[in-house]
Formats: C-alpha cells, structure tokens, sequence
C-alpha cells in the first residue's frame, strides 16, 4: 500500500482511538449521516469529486466479470454511496471510479480493494485468473458480496473461483475471537459483528493469501443495503431497505461495518 495513505490512515485511527470520550457526539454524527436526501447521480459523483485520481484516496473498484450473464452492475449506487459514506466518517480522501473494471487489464494493479456482486454464476477466465492471482500476491483484496442474500448461485462460485486465485485456499468464517480477523469490524464502532447483529443475517467468510486475509464473502447482499433509490422519493428518499425490508438502524451498522471493513484492509 502506498505510505502515504497509509500514514494518512494512522493518523486517523490514532484520532479514533479515544472514541469513548466523545462516544455520544460521534454517535449522533454517525446516525444522520445515512439520512441525507441526495439523488442517484449526486451519488455516482461523490467520494472523489475534487481529482479524477485514486492515488493515495480510499477507493472501491465494482468489476465486470468477461463471463456473459453475470448482473455484476445490479446496485449501481451502492458502491459510489458507500465510499461517500466512508469518507464522511473518518475524513480521509476518497476515489469513486467507474464501475465494469476489467480484472484482465493492467489497470487491475491501479487499486487496492474490489467487489464483486451478482444474483448469479460467476465465473473468471483463464486471463482474468492469472491477472487476480497476481494482484492478490500484491496485497490486493477482493470483496465478494452475494446479492440474492439466501444462497445462491453466486455462493456456489465462491469457493471453486477463489480456489483457482489462491490455491488450495479454503473458506474460514470471520469470527471476532480469530487473531487474524479480529479487528475487522472494531476500527472505530462497537457494532455487532455480521451473524450477531438483531436483523437477518450470517457470518462472512474470508480466505487468506500469504498470511493476511485477501478475500471477504459477504452472504448478506450487503449491496443492497448501502444503495440508495433512483431517484429518491418522499417515503424512501434514501433507498433504505431496499432489498432487506430493514430500516435506518439496519442501514447504519452496515455502513459502520463498511468503514471498519475498509479502514482494516488498509492498515493490515
């Protein structure tokens, strides 16, 4: 990871680390922050407005698999409200790119972090495969997100194509009690932890490159939570639960497991 960000990133975890003293002015902030009206292309143009660069910026690729069929673009204001999300929480510089990124290009090794979601297969050709398994020797982290949220076509890929990237990698559930993961939803909030949480949902899983974890699957269509409307209306004026049924509260810890998520995959 560039040092730079990374300094950048220190810098704000140590700002956090005293978070119990102004616990209840960060709550408040934290909960109106996914109240904001903003329309669908308001969102698709925040989280790096100022500089078309990600360089040194907390940024999110979405890829578009070569594989025909794949719905691969099915929450397209998920990911651009979700880094604007991020970087209204913690003040770090963000980057929305364009969704559909081509893992088979050179243009791969421009990011840090990406995501996959879909309701269906998916599946990586031989070009793609190579270029990922690269890139996660790299340090690179795929996030893979399944979108029909009960099981799916897209979960029974996981495993075989995460297998063929880092091989003989098997999944391991992300549990607060494993050293390696246990940090991953304690960077700056106390929420609960995917499978503890009061609505439905399950345990991640993760799978680990040269003793880091490189990939998270998310069964939980956590997409589907950070999207809003398009276009916003007066009932729903920010898409929330769109997909789950939830509400605000819902919305928020999946906001809050987002930032920790990444602010845990850039400082580890």
């Amino acid at each position: 990871m560039n040092m730079k960000l990374q300094r950048h990133l220190l810098t704000h975890l140590l700002w956090l680390a005293p978070l119990g003293a102004h616990a209840a002015s960060w709550a408040e902030r934290a909960s109106q922050l996914n109240r904001t009206e903003v329309s669908a292309a308001e969102a698709v143009a925040r989280g790096g407005e100022e500089e078309k660069d990600a360089r040194n910026k907390i940024c999110v690729r979405g890829i578009k698999p070569a594989m025909p069929g794949v719905d691969w673009n099915t929450d397209p204001t998920a990911l651009p409200y979700m880094i604007y999300q991020v970087g209204k929480r913690t003040d770090l510089p963000t980057y929305n790119g364009p969704a559909g990124l081509d893992v088979a290009t050179d243009e791969l090794f421009e990011h840090t972090v990406i995501y996959l979601t879909s309701h269906t297969r998916w599946s990586f050709n031989e070009k793609e495969t190579e270029n990922l398994a690269r890139w996660i020797e790299r340090g690179g982290t795929l996030l893979l997100d399944d979108c029909y949220l009960r099981g799916s076509p897209f979960a029974d890929s996981v495993r075989p194509e995460v297998a063929k990237m880092i091989v003989g990698s098997e999944p391991r559930l992300l549990l607060k009690d494993d050293p390696m993961v246990s940090d991953t939803f304690r960077m700056g909030y106390t929420s609960p932890w995917p499978g503890e949480a009061d609505f439905e949902n399950r345990t991640w899983q993760y799978f680990v490159s040269q003793g880091r974890p490189a990939v998270f699957f998310s069964p939980n269509d956590d997409g589907c939570g950070w999207e809003i409307s398009s276009p916003p209306s007066a009932s729903n004026p920010i898409g929330e639960g769109i997909g789950h049924g939830g509400d605000n509260r819902q919305r928020e810890v999946m906001y809050q497991w987002a930032t920790s998520l990444l602010l845990f995959v850039y400082t580890h």
